[in-house]
């Protein structure tokens, strides 16, 4: 209860109201005017700036512990407070403990796996299905008989109205229909949703390029997360999930894919 799907908040570069102030990406320049399709779309920083510093605004105080205790709610009901359920040895995921209004962009501390990403794009995706991935399908004994089936669990259900999943998929939608930076996706035969992330880890390497997605945009049946470690751009990210969604669709075959 903090926005609605037509609320707008103004982006002017610098977020002014924590100190020091964080700024919008796009710093000096800045996004006016955002509601939440324009600023998925967009990548614009203040807007979640905005929504983290509401969150822990109680009265006429912000209060960051109280907004981080959100921030981990809402993870959580897209699965990012747990392992993913896929049968290897996987990190345990972290939501970050410091400074809420920073953390509902990404930053703070913190930490997932592609996995856990790709389990959070899914319930996007699919209208709020958050499920236990399975990397198995089925065990069988050597006639062919079902032994064990690994169809993935549900976890939980996501209840939110369906306009506010139409405002997210349609923001995820312009990320690649109307950036210019993001147009190589547009060739690729399908209609494909993204998000765009840039993971920094430490100014002494290069940030992790991150692209979450799925596709078809009209009936999805596939989402496909990439990270690139130390890959700089997530334009980078995004070239080469394009590459997989050519391949997985069999619009183009493997070796005119890798020449």
């Amino acid at each position: 209860n903090i926005a609605s799907t037509t609320s707008k908040f103004l982006c002017m570069g610098p977020f002014e109201k924590i100190t020091p102030p964080p700024k919008c990406w796009v710093y000096p320049g800045a996004h006016g005017n955002q509601n939440v399709v324009s600023a998925i779309q967009n990548s614009c920083n203040n807007y979640f700036y905005e929504v983290g510093y509401r969150l822990g605004s109680n009265g006429e105080y912000y209060n960051s512990d109280l907004g981080l205790e959100k921030i981990k709610k809402y993870a959580d009901i897209y699965g990012l407070t747990e392992l993913s359920g896929v049968e290897i040895v996987e990190s345990e995921p972290q939501v970050s403990s410091e400074d809420a209004v920073r953390s509902a962009i990404g930053q703070g501390n913190h930490n997932y796996t592609t996995v856990g990403l790709s389990r959070y794009v899914t319930t996007i995706a699919n209208n709020g299905t958050c499920y236990n991935l399975s990397l198995i399908d089925k065990v069988t004994d050597s006639n062919g008989n079902l032994l064990k089936d690994f169809s993935p669990e549900v976890r939980n259900k996501v209840d939110i109205s369906s306009s506010t999943w139409n405002a997210i998929h349609e923001g995820m939608r312009q990320v690649v229909e109307k950036r210019s930076d993001y147009s190589i996706l547009r060739t690729a035969g399908i209609t494909i949703a993204g998000k765009t992330g840039t993971a920094e880890e430490t100014r002494k390497r290069a940030n992790h390029a991150l692209f979450v997605s799925y596709a078809p945009y009209e009936n999805p049946e596939v989402t496909i997360t990439t990270r690139i470690a130390n890959g700089y751009t997530s334009n980078y990210a995004a070239n080469l999930t394009r590459d997989i969604y050519l391949y997985y669709f069999n619009i183009k075959d493997e070796d005119t894919i890798l020449s």
